[in-house]
Formats: structure tokens, sequence, C-alpha cells
């Protein structure tokens, strides 16, 4: 068994599906980066070094809970490396954040399967993301995929 973890930082667009109620749909994608932190007097700085390299998508479907709180369940396709389809572990959170009319929140989706390299994968990937009143989505995530030899 292989133990695979990657950081990537994924941009893209969230909104309404059409005739849905209470549904969403989002659609992002990450070039190869580089994710680092540094410490300093001012507080920790991330910097993003993108890459050349395939370019990682990002699409899923969102099941908003009454209670502000929702479901997700997609895929995420790494090109040649393959494919993961994840869902929801419990229910993820989002809400106001500190910047007026930014929404900021949290989930975990557990790894369903793959395909390519990554047939079999088991895992979890963590999500903090960012949405802008127009839709703009900015994710953050960090997974650890499991998959056999």
């Amino acid at each position: 068994m292989s133990q695979i973890g990657y950081a990537m930082q994924f941009k893209g667009s969230a909104g309404p599906k059409e005739g849905k109620e209470n549904e969403l749909w989002a659609k992002s994608g990450s070039t190869t980066n580089g994710l680092s932190t540094a410490l300093g007097a001012g507080g920790p700085t991330l910097s993003i070094d993108e890459a050349a390299g395939q370019r990682a998508s990002f699409t899923s479907n969102v099941q908003m809970l009454e209670d502000g709180s929702f479901t997700e369940d997609g895929t995420i396709d790494f090109g040649e490396a393959g494919t993961i389809d994840f869902s929801t572990i419990g229910t993820g959170w989002m809400g106001p954040s500190a910047v007026d009319g930014l929404t900021h929140g949290g989930i975990s989706w557990r790894i369903d399967g793959g395909t390519g390299p990554l047939a079999g994968a088991t895992g979890i990937i963590t999500s903090n993301f960012t949405v802008s009143g127009a839709g703009e989505v900015t994710d953050n995530q960090w997974g650890v995929i499991f998959v056999g030899d």
C-alpha cells in the first residue's frame, strides 16, 4: 500500500443548479504547483508557485441543508495520474468571513475510489475554501490518498 499526499489550490466558480432547490454545483482547476508557508513577525505567509505541468480539475454537487451545513460529492481529475471520487464525511459548514461579501467554509471528504493509477484509492481530503458574492471559488485542499501496490 502506498500513501500519497497532495496540497493544491483550486480556483473556479460555483452557483445554483438550474431547476434544483438547495443544490449547487462547483467547478475549478489547479495547475500543478508548490505551496509553502513562511513564518515571520507578521504571521504565516502562503506562497504559491505555479509549475509547468498538467492541470487538475474539480467538479462537485453540493446539497445545502436547512441549518446552513451541506454535503458534497464529486470527482477530482489529476490527468494522467487518474481520478478520484469523493463524498462528505459528516457535513461541511460555510458562513460569513471577516471580509465583507466573502463566504468561508470547510469540509472533509472520504475518497470512495479512483481510476487509472488511482484505481481502488481510499483516503481523506480536507478543504478550506472561500466563495465571493460573484461565485468565485478559492479552494485549498490537503489530501492523503492510499493506493494498492
